[in-house]
């Protein structure tokens, strides 16, 4: 290594263990071995991941709810590959995501899995390249590696399954920067492709990766390589890739999820900055108070925020003086603020993204060059007081075991939503946005009386928040209370007009309420501003069938099968609708389809008996009446259609029985019931 800052200085090694002969093998490995125990550590603090269920924030927007996953068809891939997904773009997160779901579904044990490998796979690389950058000492690179594994503000990196694309680029991206590495020691151009191409798949990951180029910078300026136009001409196809990258990040979110900058002033989003600076730092000596959602705090135009955001400038001033002093003697100390800066920079609310000042996941691939120079100065401050390794090596081993105690601590909090908004709530109760989606986890869960509650408490907070008033109508549909449903829905489209779900379930409700032109108006305009809505596209299509519009009504429920081919609802209200019509070799394809799903409805049976008797299939009709009437042989109507059957097919006795069956459950006469009239249609 070219940075020979600590040459004359004695290498820390990690002691044999006191009176005992090692052998050659443990010696020269001890590190190494060392290195394994913490790995398997972090497996033990990770472990209970595994059992874990997806969240309600963003999760169903990355898996459960996401179609372009559900197969690795080419229309998906050029989907994955050309668009973007929750406002990012980042195809190779996504598709890792299909990957796990061609395994497993929605089961989320692989999806945890995978997180948890690559989180092991990062700690490797965290060492490997903490080795590089401090002139391959092992004990610090060990250091380094091991508060990067287990440090609880990592949790949320690894135990969120939407934060796949942190641990999936930071692999890519630590690779890229050893690979640069080794391009400027051995000064061949092939390292130089794999950092190149290793970038690549970065910047794929996640748009995080546009710094990626100045870092290889920061790093140039370790190795002491003197900058000219050749350093400047060796970026340029990766300062390339990263413009294309942050365009594509910037068309996605512009419009979107930015808040109105001009709802703060100058004044306050440097103060949101520099506090976010402060934050990252503060946490990773003090990880105490941790939370998923750190909102954005209230206050009004004046300059009202809490005392350590007017602190943290001159903390923040004194930090950089003091890196700045350092560089007379080291260059690790400006590396690692700078590789942490460059990382950190983009999220640092300059410009308001998000109801979050700070967010504990994007310390992930940051801290790295905070524990390169934190390592250093522990290093240094030994040195300079003469103070024994033997008696700083348990200070960094005590900083391990309490960091790995919080981490096992944080990472039950990510169970599911509800442990999840629930601490969010006790460490900041006036979270509009947490009691808004543990109420949609309640919700989930059928607990609608505990939900009510969570979605007024969050409008009470946020009057005009629309999320809330979209959540609480759709609650109030689900209680049947479709008039306070219809209410909340008109609340938050005055705010959005243009907002689907609201649109989508307004038109719900007023189908409900019988009020169909006003349903179809709404559903046509969800629709037209999203194409693909599929839950619109079903609610539609029963509008239609009750309107009589039964081809309409075929079309939105084929629509939404090219959406969802497993839908079976769909299947069988298209089977209806085609029934409506006397199209009835396309109706008892449709209920075949959903009796091989599934076979336990009566009704579909029923029904499929009904199109067998139109096409002359009387024995398939008994068949299906046979078996409907075995899951529910309390329904008159079946043993009614079944006779009817029985004397199409010429076989008047058992046609008798089955019609003295349905007197005795108190049937209508055959003259009032009509085996040939059409299914009811459902939901």
């Amino acid at each position: 290594m070219t940075n020979k800052t600590s040459s004359n200085r004695k290498k820390w090694v990690i002691p044999p263990v006191a009176g005992k002969k090692e052998q050659g093998i443990v010696a020269k490995n001890r590190e190494v071995m060392l290195l394994a125990v913490v790995l398997l550590v972090t497996l033990f603090a990770y472990l209970p991941v595994l059992h874990h269920h997806f969240t309600n924030w963003d999760d169903n927007d990355y898996v459960t709810e996401n179609p372009c996953i559900r197969t690795l068809s080419v229309a998906n891939l050029e989907h994955i590959f050309t668009k973007t997904i929750a406002l990012n773009y980042h195809p190779l997160t996504i598709l890792s995501l299909a990957l796990n779901y061609q395994l497993s579904g929605t089961k989320p044990f692989s999806y945890f899995l995978v997180n948890l490998l690559l989180h092991l796979s990062n700690v490797v690389l965290v060492w490997y390249f903490s080795l590089l950058m401090l002139d391959r000492n092992k004990a610090l690179a060990l250091f380094v590696a091991a508060i990067f594994a287990v440090h609880p503000m990592h949790v949320e990196s690894v135990a969120w399954i939407s934060e796949r694309k942190d641990v999936l680029y930071a692999l890519f991206f630590i690779a890229a920067m050893i690979n640069w590495v080794f391009f400027i020691l051995k000064g061949r151009w092939q390292w130089y492709l794999f950092s190149f191409v290793l970038f690549g798949f970065a910047a794929l990951s996640k748009p995080s990766s546009v710094v990626f180029p100045l870092i290889l910078f920061m790093i140039d300026y370790v190795y002491k390589r003197k900058f000219s136009l050749r350093l400047v001409i060796e970026k340029l196809p990766f300062l390339a890739v990263s413009f294309c990258i942050g365009m594509a990040t910037l068309h996605a979110q512009l419009g979107k999820s930015v808040v109105d900058i001009r709802y703060f002033n100058f004044a306050q989003q440097m103060l949101f900055a520099s506090y976010g600076f402060f934050f990252y730092i503060w946490k990773l000596i003090v990880p105490s108070g941790l939370a998923a959602l750190h909102p954005v705090p209230a206050f009004n135009t004046s300059l009202d925020l809490p005392w350590i955001y007017f602190v943290a400038p001159f903390i923040n001033l004194l930090i950089i003086g003091f890196v700045w002093i350092s560089v007379k003697h080291t260059r690790l100390l400006m590396f690692g603020l700078g590789f942490y800066l460059l990382n950190i920079v983009l999220t640092l609310q300059v410009v308001q993204v998000g109801s979050a000042v700070v967010a504990e996941r994007y310390s992930y691939l940051a801290y790295i060059g905070l524990l390169i120079g934190l390592a250093w100065l522990i290093m240094e401050i030994g040195s300079h007081y003469k103070i024994p390794v033997r008696r700083i090596y348990p200070l960094m081993g005590l900083f391990f075991v309490v960091c790995t105690a919080l981490a096992v601590q944080r990472v039950p909090v990510w169970e599911n939503s509800g442990s999840l908004w629930s601490d969010v709530i006790s460490r900041y109760p006036g979270s509009a946005t947490a009691y808004n989606n543990r109420g949609y986890y309640f919700v989930e869960e059928k607990l609608y009386d505990r939900a009510l509650p969570d979605f007024t408490r969050a409008l009470e907070l946020r009057p005009a928040f629309i999320d809330a008033l979209n959540n609480r109508g759709s609650l109030y549909r689900l209680e049947n209370q479709h008039r306070l449903a219809v209410a909340d829905y008109t609340r938050a489209l005055m705010l959005d007009s243009n907002y689907i779900k609201a649109l989508s379930g307004r038109g719900s409700a007023y189908a409900a309420l019988g009020i169909l032109d006003s349903a179809l108006t709404d559903f046509n305009k969800a629709i037209r501003l999203n194409p693909v809505l599929a839950d619109a596209l079903g609610d539609r299509g029963e509008v239609y069938f009750r309107l009589g519009q039964f081809s309409n009504a075929i079309e939105d429920c084929s629509r939404k099968i090219a959406i969802y081919p497993d839908n079976t609802a769909s299947y069988l209200n298209r089977g209806v609708a085609y029934s409506s019509l006397g199209k009835w070799d396309l109706a008892i394809k449709d209920y075949s389809f959903v009796i091989r799903t599934s076979a336990g409805n009566p009704s579909v049976y029923e029904w499929r008996g009904v199109a067998y008797q139109n096409t002359g299939s009387y024995q398939k009709a008994i068949d299906d009446f046979t078996a409907a009437i075995r899951l529910n042989p309390q329904k008159p109507s079946l043993y009614l259609n079944r006779a009817d059957a029985w004397i199409k097919s010429g076989n008047p006795r058992n046609a008798t029985e089955d019609i003295e069956i349905a007197r005795k459950l108190r049937a209508a006469l055959p003259g009032q019931s009509s085996s040939n009239a059409p299914p009811e249609r459902v939901n």
